[in-house]
């Protein structure tokens, strides 16, 4: 139905009806939206993984991976807050860089999805740690000071793995594959070195957000 049509005194007017919008072909949704999602579900596999490793680990362990991930909440707790930012901020630099060098490699839609299993394996082992070593303690520190940074970081992180391995692939196809039908790699180019100038400055964004939850909450909690 496109329209109705009303009488008033004689005159008709018709009413434009808004159109339903169409519903997008399964190729139309992998195209828009395949590669992310594949990065998410290797993400989940890296988390599960990640947790699973957990089991046995020790503080010295703790300690060894605290540069990557939050692991020992105790010894962060007693940082000020530009510690706090840099060692918040390293660990997603780190990452981001690395998509970066990877989105400009031939073999980077093959290292950029195992960065995204990586940061999941991450995630996961560093939370699990964290409940096992402090309890209750950590769950409510770890779901109210580390969560908050960690989850608007993930959402940079997969959109900007997206748009690296979307460029990798382009450079696969010009330099292992021979194919001439990349008339705008130049524009890819620009566009990604736009989208690395924001996943930077956005990691900022995620440490300083990082900072303030540990300067305001972690007094709050005690840790042994």
């Amino acid at each position: 139905m496109k329209g109705v049509v009303l009488h008033f005194g004689g005159k008709s007017r018709t009413i434009r009806l808004p159109r339903a919008g169409r519903i997008p072909s399964v190729r139309e949704l992998c195209s828009r939206y395949g590669i992310q999602t594949f990065l998410i579900s290797l993400f989940a596999m890296g988390l599960i993984v990640g947790a699973a490793c957990s089991r046995g680990m020790g503080d010295g362990i703790s300690d060894r991976l605290d540069f990557l991930f939050v692991t020992n909440i105790a010894k962060r707790s007693g940082m000020g807050g530009f510690e706090i930012f840099l060692s918040c901020f390293v660990p997603y630099f780190i990452f981001i860089f690395l998509i970066f060098l990877f989105a400009f490699s031939a073999w980077g839609f093959v290292a950029i999805p195992l960065l995204s299993a990586f940061k999941g394996f991450s995630v996961g082992l560093s939370s699990a740690l964290v409940f096992s070593l402090y309890g209750v303690s950590g769950i409510g520190f770890y779901i109210l000071v580390v969560l908050p940074g960690t989850v608007l970081f993930l959402f940079t992180f997969i959109r900007y793995a997206r748009a690296g391995f979307r460029l990798s692939a382009e450079y696969a196809r010009l330099t292992v594959f021979g194919s001439m039908k990349t008339p705008s790699i130049g524009t890819d180019i620009r566009s990604f070195l736009k989208k690395s100038l924001f996943a930077f400055v956005f990691s900022g964004a995620c440490s300083v957000v990082d900072m303030l939850l540990w300067v305001l909450f972690a007094d709050k909690f005690h840790f042994q």
